[in-house]
């Protein structure tokens, strides 16, 4: 059985594309950016400055997305790899999507947790997130680099986009648990949280931690305003956050029938 999207959706994912959505001429406004050449920038720039994963160029690499994306049910990306010593991967475009992972995570990270940051970056592409990624990045140029944007008109939708882009990382990172097991989505995440290729003790820090910063929420307003505002501009959630939020869903039915269907 195929995976859905109503299965990984977070509801709060589910409220903030229904918020952009409701933004006047915004959708027409994002299709047309794209139709005019939005994704063929990012074409561009993959096949000019990225390796293109092939059967023959990296064939094991190229083996793990066909097989997480027949899990998936979604069509077998581009997939990329760029020189970051940062561990990372994302994932834009429309018609044709396309993944891109620094070497960083192929060089530090085991097979299944590799396979954990692909099925993450393919949840992207299941949820429909590919085209509102793709115009963060593309206003974000276009206005920061190039200065096309007045920050009056472009502020507030800003705001609202990463806003829900923080969101949306929530229903990937389901999709990445329900493919690989919680267990592997927890040490990926410390990982590319620390940047090291080994990891000592419990792979339940990162939760341990969300408990404590969740808890300092709670206490004390000042430190709520202070965290909110520190990261209003982020385009992905606290990192203890991510892994306190699967290793909460992870107790749900859907999560448990996800993994019994997959394996």
């Amino acid at each position: 059985m195929l995976m859905q999207v109503k299965d990984i959706l977070h509801p709060e994912d589910e409220k903030a594309i229904s918020v952009l959505q409701r933004l006047p001429f915004f959708d027409r406004f994002v299709r047309k950016v794209m139709q005019y050449g939005g994704e063929q920038y990012y074409l561009g720039e993959n096949l000019g400055s990225m390796l293109l994963v092939t059967e023959t160029t990296h064939p094991q690499l190229y083996t793990l997305l066909e097989e997480i994306a027949s899990e998936i049910g979604i069509d077998v990306p581009q997939l990329y790899i760029y020189n970051d010593p940062m561990m990372n991967a994302y994932t834009y475009g429309d018609t044709e999507p396309f993944i891109a992972i620094a070497n960083s995570v192929i060089e530090k990270l085991d097979t299944e947790e590799i396979r954990c940051v692909l099925a993450h970056e393919c949840g992207h592409i299941l949820c429909h997130h590919t085209l509102y990624n793709t115009m963060v990045a593309i206003l974000n140029d276009v206005a920061d680099d190039l200065g096309l944007i007045t920050e009056t008109f472009y502020y507030p939708i800003r705001l609202a986009l990463q806003y829900w882009s923080r969101k949306s990382e929530l229903s990937a990172d389901r999709c990445a648990a329900a493919i690989c097991g919680e267990k592997v989505f927890q040490t990926t995440m410390l990982k590319m949280t620390t940047g090291l290729a080994k990891i000592t003790g419990s792979p339940y820090q990162l939760v341990k931690q969300a408990q404590r910063y969740l808890n300092m929420q709670k206490e004390s307003a000042w430190f709520n305003i202070q965290q909110n505002c520190r990261i209003a501009w982020h385009s992905h959630p606290q990192m203890c956050l991510r892994a306190y939020e699967i290793d909460r869903w992870s107790q749900s039915p859907i999560y448990k029938r996800l993994r019994y269907e997959l394996n």
